[in-house]
């Protein structure tokens, strides 16, 4: 009996130019349920280009994008600019991202290994316990497709290790689709 995949976005020999410059360009990719699709290249190859046309932020200049139109998608940016010296808990964070009842941050917390930190002031927190509170925000929504930018960034080799572990298990529970931005290929095949 064969699976049918459910695919999330699509790209067919997709490019994006700019200024006469190409970003991008000859781009096919697709992305099902449960699948993890990652962008590997140095910095400024178009990874993140490519993502961004992937979900209709960018339209292609050439070839074609496809995204399920009611898809629920969550984004974590490269970098995320926050106010440090505000103080801000880690549940007020978790709050900002949408409407979220106390479960749902509860529950979003615990699958990232957070929980402890819901009264923490976010500018307290290590690197790698950031961007599980991060990953714990873009999950909070269940998302259908969740687009990780370089998501281990300021991170620890062993912390990059255990977050790459954690999306393993994101993607696992939820069945989502990921698209995973990253320079790094050696940590990314281990």
């Amino acid at each position: 009996m064969s699976e049918t995949r459910e695919t999330l976005v699509s790209l067919n020999n997709a490019g994006v130019c700019m200024s006469d410059k190409w970003l991008v360009r000859g781009v096919s990719l697709e992305v099902s349920r449960g699948e993890i699709v990652t962008l590997i290249g140095p910095n400024g190859s178009g990874k993140s280009t490519t993502a961004k046309m992937a979900l209709g932020v960018v339209n292609p200049s050439e070839g074609s994008a496809q995204c399920r139109r009611d898809i629920r998608v969550s984004y974590v940016p490269q970098k995320l600019a926050v106010d440090w010296t505000m103080p801000l808990t880690v549940k007020r964070f978790m709050a900002l991202s949408r409407t979220a009842n106390e479960n749902e941050v509860q529950r979003a917390l615990s699958s990232t290994g957070t929980e402890h930190l819901k009264n923490a002031q976010v500018r307290n927190l290590s690197g790698g316990e950031f961007q599980r509170v991060l990953l714990a925000r873009a999950v909070v929504n269940t998302p259908e497709l969740l687009v990780l930018d370089e998501p281990v960034q300021g991170v620890d080799f062993n912390g990059e290790i255990a977050l790459y572990r954690l999306i393993e298990e994101i993607r696992s529970e939820l069945n989502c689709g990921i698209i995973l931005i990253s320079h790094d290929l050696h940590v990314v095949m281990s």
